[in-house]
């Protein structure tokens, strides 16, 4: 039996036990059972049936807070290239003028396109996958969002927005990888990956330009830094954290950061520019 499916028997023997004490309570106070609402109000880490972090629902561990802050570069960062599209005249026709590569998105020293976790600190707790997919276009023969983020065993979508045949090949080194087709505009897969991986390439093999990243954790607290730099992580349980940065051309790096309880955590993650 896995760790995980170890852990998650806990929680509920867990929630079990509160709402048996919560019910025996009840009834030595009032003389009458509880009702099947209070019960479940009791017993934290079980939420509509599925078994979610019991710890960020715990009273004691009091309220949750935020990490935010902004992704910065020193040094003097080279130009982004532009793509070569060849012989390929169905995708150079949908821009106006050279396209970017996408690789090295950053204004004024603020990082776009770096992806944040926390990288240690979590602990044993055990979070509910999202039922909402991660959803990632094919689209301009370019891959939008570049990078992206998910969780372990939530749904990944990829969908094809060109009016051409596109490719998804995913290579993770603890998953298993996958390399589906989208032969035309509108269709979809989707993908679960079932390990942890920071990060996970994903190109398509018809235009080899289009470069794509992926982000597993097994978590919520993660995020893509906007235009300016920025990212909030929020409802992190109070504690000390290991906070990471990845970037596919500026590397990584980590720093620590603590939540207070109801705290607000701001950090600044600098990397370096490529000689």
């Amino acid at each position: 039996m896995s760790t995980r499916l170890l852990r998650i028997l806990a929680m509920a023997m867990a929630a079990i036990v509160v709402a048996t004490g919560t019910a025996a309570q009840a009834i030595a106070s009032t003389g009458r059972s509880p009702s099947i609402a209070s019960l479940a109000a009791a017993a934290p880490g079980v939420v509509s049936g599925r078994i979610t972090d019991i710890t960020r629902l715990t009273p004691q561990y009091g309220g949750s807070g935020t990490i935010a802050g902004q992704a910065v570069v020193e040094g003097p960062v080279p130009a982004m290239g532009t793509v070569n599209f060849g012989s390929f005249g169905e995708c150079a026709s949908q821009h106006d003028g050279p396209v970017p590569t996408g690789d090295l998105v950053v204004h004024d020293g603020k990082v776009e396109n770096a992806f944040v976790y926390v990288q240690d600190g979590l602990g044993d707790r055990v979070f509910a996958i999202p039922t909402t997919p991660v959803e990632v276009d094919q689209k301009g023969c370019l891959y939008a969002p570049r990078v992206a983020g998910a969780q372990v065993g939530q749904t990944v979508r990829y969908v094809n927005g060109d009016a051409l045949l596109h490719n998804v090949h995913g290579t993770p080194k603890d998953s298993s990888a996958w390399n589906v087709s989208l032969p035309r505009q509108g269709a979809e897969r989707e993908i679960r990956v079932d390990h942890a991986e920071v990060m996970v390439s994903v190109r398509c093999d018809l235009h080899p330009w289009m470069q794509g990243w992926l982000g597993v954790v097994d978590h919520p607290y993660f995020a893509v830094t906007d235009a300016e730099g920025r990212f909030t992580l929020r409802d992190v349980p109070p504690g000390d954290y290991t906070l990471a940065v990845w970037h596919e051309r500026l590397g990584t790096k980590t720093t620590r950061v603590s939540v207070a309880p109801k705290g607000a955590a701001e950090t600044r993650l600098t990397l370096t520019a490529p000689r």
